[in-house]
């Protein structure tokens, strides 16, 4: 098995809803980098959305083979295909094969006591930097959520702006407790307490990952995370694509913070 992602691209030069799906062993955003600097490319590529699997080959080889019908012609890497549902394509593959996740701030974690509560509604610009403990080359020490709302793309970026206003409306306290991490990550805790929320900021997508906190799930829009992830508090995952998404999302993150009174 070799692990590594499992990545969707785009590139502005090309058709709508052409993308260039495969994987990589390095990060997605290198690979994209490559890509952009070859021969004959008028644009650059975009990281969509990606997931890091414990076997990218295979994940790769299944997640072409179910899109098969949607394959640009002469071209095995490219498919004509509404994003969305190559999101959920991958979501699916890569839950099958495997995820490799792990959880950016726990418990043990000590508070950050320097930095200043803001006041009023949050917007984009009042943000919180923190500093990360595990910053890999390439990804900044210092991280800000204006650093995860601009990677992220416009409809998406207000999405998350939402999401963190609604947030802190469950508890003021949550302003101070907000850490922005590498690798486009938002953890939201209670002080004092356990992180019952992760945000993972994608370009085309927003991800929670929150503690389960017992909420009915009629339209089975949360999956399970394996205890094998190591997660540890974090049960589970939702992907929001739209403001929809945001809405039947947020009775989970509520019950989430009421678990973690």
């Amino acid at each position: 098995m070799t692990e590594g992602y499992v990545y969707i691209l785009f590139n502005r030069a090309f058709q709508n809803d052409q993308y260039k799906i495969g994987m990589t062993t390095k990060n997605p955003e290198e690979r994209a980098r490559e890509l952009s600097a070859a021969t004959g490319v008028p644009r650059e590529f975009e990281v969509l959305y990606e997931q890091r699997v414990i076997d990218c080959k295979r994940a790769e080889r299944l997640l072409h083979d179910r899109l098969r019908q949607y394959r640009s012609a002469n071209n095995r890497e490219f498919f004509q295909i509404p994003l969305k549902e190559a999101i959920k394509a991958l979501e699916r593959v890569a839950e099958e094969i495997g995820r490799v996740e792990g959880i950016a701030y726990d418990s043990d974690v000590a508070e950050n006591k320097s930095l200043d509560a803001p006041s009023g509604e949050i917007t984009v610009a009042t943000v919180h930097p923190q500093r990360g403990p595990n910053a890999q080359k390439g990804v900044p020490d210092v991280v800000t959520f204006d650093d995860h709302a601009s990677y992220t793309d416009a409809a998406r970026r207000l999405i998350l702006i939402d999401l963190r206003n609604r947030v802190f409306r469950l508890d003021g306290r949550l302003r101070e407790a907000e850490r922005c991490t590498p690798r486009q990550r938002i953890a939201y805790r209670i002080p004092g307490g356990r992180v019952f929320l992760e945000v993972k900021v994608q370009r085309a997508a927003i991800v929670l990952h929150l503690a389960d906190g017992g909420c009915l799930d009629p339209n089975g829009i949360a999956v399970d995370i394996p205890e094998s992830h190591g997660w540890r508090q974090l049960k589970k995952r939702i992907t929001i694509l739209n403001s929809a998404d945001l809405d039947a999302a947020m009775p989970f993150v509520e019950a989430a913070y009421n678990l973690h009174l």
